[in-house]
């Protein structure tokens, strides 16, 4: 391997699905399109009579989701979220959804003591993670742009937000499931109850699968893509993946993945993987980044305190691999 490689993996878990042969029983419709960065599934078990108007709901779906991404993608200038980054305020009645998402991921990053943190874009870009070629930026650049970093300059009025004008955000680690929770609202207006969308592993499962059983969601291994670590049953239930295997490169053998540690910038943690099991999506999607970046001694101690279903593998100093979870996570 060369000095530099660099290895995207989004497919955080994969799912089992159960399909039925029979015309007049249920039957899953399903599409997959790329969007917000990865690989988006939205799945919906219906009658075979009533497959047209599901079609039809997955494509208005999607079509949410392209509207989410202009907005919340900070690449894009034309979007609420670049203009919000290249000023210095957002006001409540003309932001749209904006505002509330910020308001949620502020929320957040005081539960979860910073360690989920939305203002991480200039840590983000220093590393190189929104282009081909990331590279590790050296210590003393690390620590210069960690001056702009932290959701406590940010000042949270009741009909606007004011930041400094070098605070960026970057919503990545909420906006996915964020994006879920839309989705399925649409489709449960639309009428349908049982039916699974899958944002790159930040996943919500709606009801029963086609057999009328309770979805079967498989959590990846770390460090075999071809194997999982175990299965769960859910209905009704939001489940949210940090896995350091999603994106990183190798650099002189020091391998970096796009999971800081927003108050030391740099990227290590000994979890290999956290997932979250909530009611909400972006909520789970947060709390799992958080976790991951606290560590598996701290994290556990966290989501222990707040009664949040998570299962934790992590690297033990030998080299191992152990897990721990949660009650509940299981069950």
């Amino acid at each position: 391997m060369g000095r530099h490689s660099l290895f995207f993996f989004n497919a955080l878990i994969f799912i089992a699905f159960a399909f039925t042969s029979c015309s007049n029983k249920r039957m899953p419709v399903a599409k997959t399109k790329i969007a917000l960065g990865t690989y988006i599934q939205i799945t919906i078990i219906t009658a075979k009579s009533d497959s047209e108007r599901a079609e039809s709901t997955i494509e208005n779906a999607f079509k949410i989701i392209e509207d989410f991404e202009k907005n919340f993608d900070y690449r894009n200038e034309n979007g609420e979220l670049f203009k919000f980054n290249s000023s210095t305020r957002i006001l409540k009645n003309s932001s749209g959804e904006l505002f509330p998402l910020v308001m949620h991921s502020l929320a957040l990053a005081k539960k979860t003591d910073g360690y989920f943190d939305p203002t991480l874009l200039p840590i983000t870009r220093l590393y190189g993670f929104d282009t081909d070629n990331p590279v590790f930026p050296g210590d003393d650049k690390i620590k210069e742009v960690l001056k702009h970093v932290g959701y406590s300059k940010v000042t949270v009025f009741e009909d606007k937000i004011i930041k400094p004008e070098e605070v960026k955000f970057d919503l990545s680690g909420i906006a996915k499931g964020k994006t879920v929770d839309l989705v399925r609202g649409f489709i449960k207006h639309s009428g349908y109850q049982d039916f699974l969308i899958d944002a790159g592993g930040d996943i919500y499962v709606g009801g029963l699968n086609a057999d009328r059983k309770k979805w079967r969601i498989a959590i990846r291994d770390p460090l075999r893509e071809d194997r999982y670590s175990g299965i769960i049953e859910k209905t009704d239930t939001a489940i949210a993946t940090s896995g350091d295997y999603e994106r990183f490169f190798i650099e002189d053998g020091v391998r970096y993945s796009h999971l800081f540690n927003p108050k030391t910038g740099y990227p290590f943690s000994d979890c290999k993987s956290v997932t979250i099991l909530s009611e909400d999506t972006a909520y789970a999607d947060a709390v799992a980044t958080a976790v991951f970046s606290m560590g598996s001694k701290n994290g556990y101690l966290f989501i222990s305190e707040n009664n949040i279903k998570g299962y934790i593998i992590y690297m033990k100093g030998n080299g191992r691999i152990e897990t721990k979870n949660t009650p509940g996570f299981w069950e």
